[in-house]
């Protein structure tokens, strides 16, 4: 039988023949890989050093294909930063959950954050110590709602252990105050690690105990 003929002015119709879309596990699984290549790297020779392309050799795909996943250097940056303190937040979470007594609890939380930094150097030079970040970098992600929302937990937990009844702006000076003790005493310790500091608990406790006193 005779195939039937194309109407006349009319081309024939082509099927794509580009890749097939993507699941979200594979962008996900993608994205991923891109992110432990991209740690690695920015841990081994410093963020400024790596360039995308540098970044998608490593990662094995184009630049072309990196830009599908990620929208700029400091894209990647900030999703390990968030993996960061999500694995923070997840430990210090764990820990408070096995205090009940607030002051304990606090000095638990406290003491778990500086931790934290000092069992994983490597993330706080990446964290607070990457070359070639810009401040509106740095502001774009720690204004993010979503980590600000983690943050809340050293709030909640000052205020249980002043007893509920610190007025608003006392106790936003005072969890401001926490954390800058406890990023100064991990900065120190990882930073001037030649000097005989005191234990990491017993410098928090003292900072938490000045913060309490009535």
């Amino acid at each position: 039988m005779a195939a039937p003929k194309q109407a006349e002015g009319r081309t024939p119709e082509r099927r794509s023949r580009g890749r097939p879309a993507r699941s979200p596990e594979q962008i996900a699984d993608m994205r991923g890989q891109i992110s432990a290549c991209a740690l690695r790297l920015f841990q081994e020779e410093g963020y400024a050093a790596i360039s995308m392309r540098r970044l998608a050799q490593e990662a094995g795909c184009t630049a072309m294909t990196l830009y599908k996943y990620f929208d700029s250097k400091i894209d990647i940056l900030r999703t390990l930063w968030a993996d960061v303190f999500d694995e923070l937040f997840d430990g210090l979470e764990h820990i408070a959950a096995r205090h009940s007594e607030p002051v304990a609890r606090l000095n638990a939380v406290a003491t778990g954050y500086v931790a934290y930094w000092l069992e994983h150097r490597e993330h706080y030079f990446m964290v607070f110590m990457s070359g070639g970040v810009s401040q509106s970098d740095v502001v774009g992600f720690v204004s993010d709602p979503a980590l600000l929302a983690r943050f809340e937990m050293l709030r909640t937990h000052l205020d249980c252990a002043l007893e509920g009844d610190t007025e608003a702006k006392d106790l936003r000076l005072k969890t401001d105050l926490l954390l800058c003790a406890l990023n100064g005493i991990a900065h120190n310790l990882i930073t001037i690690n030649g000097y005989p500091w005191s234990d990491p608990e017993s410098l928090v406790r003292q900072a938490t105990g000045g913060l309490l006193a009535k």
